[in-house]
């Protein structure tokens, strides 16, 4: 269990978004969150890529490489 402060206008606002989607605040503070760090990866593994791209060692698939690969590491 974790406990956080939030401002009252989000409090309200978090309350009227929970009670519009029925759910509880919990439930929709777990699914902020854990949207929230879905995001920052994806974020993350896009800075990489570009890292790669600008140093000039990111791999890039060819069409119909991604099933060529999967179909590689079942083996």
């Amino acid at each position: 269990m974790v406990t956080i402060s939030l401002p009252p206008e989000m409090v309200a606002e978090s309350e009227k978004l929970a009670k519009q989607q029925h759910m509880t605040r919990s439930e929709l503070l777990r699914i902020a969150l854990r949207r929230y760090m879905e995001e920052s990866q994806l974020e993350e593994a896009v800075r990489i890529a570009d890292d790669e791209l600008r140093r000039g060692t990111l791999k890039v698939l060819r069409p119909g490489g991604l099933s060529a690969l999967m179909k590689k590491s079942k083996k």
